[in-house]
């Protein structure tokens, strides 16, 4: 194996442990260590988002008792998930909401996680069954058949949807529809079958030779690179044509020797200074470039795909950060547990493996 890929394969395990606290959470980032600057916001929040695909990066590592004590978690933690089967954006690691955006309706990290738990044919356990449960039904009583039921926002907590706008985020409907779809196989709950259907019957309906950002009766064209995971892993057609349309967008828009950038015009760099987050230009974002890698695998184009890991990973000594930025003396949260997540799985689907 080529040997910088080896390191940070190793390193990527160290960060993970270092993100899997002892009651069971998973933090976007240890910020109470060291290594991060004073600039440095604080991410010792739980994203059940983030933590999905680190799930799935753990298991791919063969690192034990993660997931399961985080399935404990969310049951014994997570306040008002036992009653209403919902998340929101993130979480104190005790559990509690952040009171600062509490109110933050996501629904595509319950379709994240679901993707994530339910994949293996390993039977769940008792308490995995029940979260499994506990978000399906959860997505299921805010779904309505065309839309939500709240008012929802994006991945990327900046943009929101009002119910009577019965408009979608087609990358919160492509995680959904997957994740309920795997779910009702393990549980056997056609509801849950139904539902998923319905939501990648909206997407369906997008009109275009790629994947919007918005669906609905509020259309968004703009191109955002949460359209990889209509590649990977939320794939809701058969059809190509759209997904090959959504990559070239990104070449042609977000894509800079850097790496992909969120989506046009971003400007949120995460720095924090007098209290305030940063809004002085984005930069790109390395997990999203891994995903690209991976997304370029899964449509055959995986020299292409194999070339640009091994270059663009070149870049990362030890830890990789949040953000890449063109500007110097610009630093981002390093490093993302996140960020290695999609490394890690990208280097796992190029056959790179420890």
């Amino acid at each position: 194996m080529v040997p910088h890929i080896r390191h940070l394969l190793k390193k990527s395990q160290e960060v993970f442990l270092d993100c899997a606290l002892e009651n069971g959470g998973i933090v976007a980032a240890n910020t109470d260590n060291p290594c991060y600057s004073k600039e440095t916001k604080n991410y010792r929040f739980v994203w059940p988002r983030d933590a999905a695909f680190i799930l799935y990066a753990v298991k791919l590592l063969g690192i034990p008792k993660i997931e399961e004590r985080f399935v404990l978690w969310l049951l014994e933690r997570v306040e008002g998930f036992l009653e209403t089967g919902l998340l929101f954006r993130r979480y104190a690691t005790n559990g509690a909401k952040d009171p600062e955006s509490g109110a933050q309706y996501q629904p595509d990290q319950a379709g994240a996680l679901l993707w994530a738990l339910t994949r293996g044919r390993q039977k769940p356990s008792k308490e995995k069954k029940q979260v499994i449960s506990l978000l399906a039904e959860g997505l299921c009583r805010t779904w309505q058949g065309k839309h939500f039921s709240r008012t929802i926002y994006d991945l990327w907590e900046e943009r929101k949807i009002i119910p009577r706008e019965k408009s979608n985020f087609v990358y919160s409907l492509a995680a959904c529809s997957v994740g309920l779809s795997q779910a009702a196989r393990k549980v056997s709950q056609g509801r849950w079958e139904k539902a998923s259907q319905e939501m990648g019957e909206a997407i369906q309906r997008c009109n275009g030779s790629y994947y919007p950002r918005i669906c609905g009766t509020r259309i968004d064209r703009k191109i955002d690179a949460s359209c990889l995971g209509l590649v990977w892993p939320f794939r809701v057609e058969a059809l190509e044509q759209r997904m090959v349309g959504s990559l070239k967008m990104i070449e042609q828009k977000l894509f800079s020797s850097r790496g992909i950038l969120r989506y046009e015009g971003d400007r949120y760099d995460g720095a924090v200074k007098e209290g305030k987050t940063g809004q002085g230009g984005g930069g790109s974002w390395p997990l999203l470039t891994f995903w690209y890698v991976i997304a370029l695998s899964r449509i055959d184009r995986k020299k292409e795909a194999d070339l640009l890991f091994r270059t663009y990973s070149q870049q990362f000594m030890d830890n990789i950060p949040e953000q890449v930025f063109s500007t110097k003396g610009k630093s981002s949260i390093t490093p993302l547990a996140w960020s290695h997540a999609m490394f890690v799985i990208a280097a796992y689907e190029l056959g790179y493996k420890l």
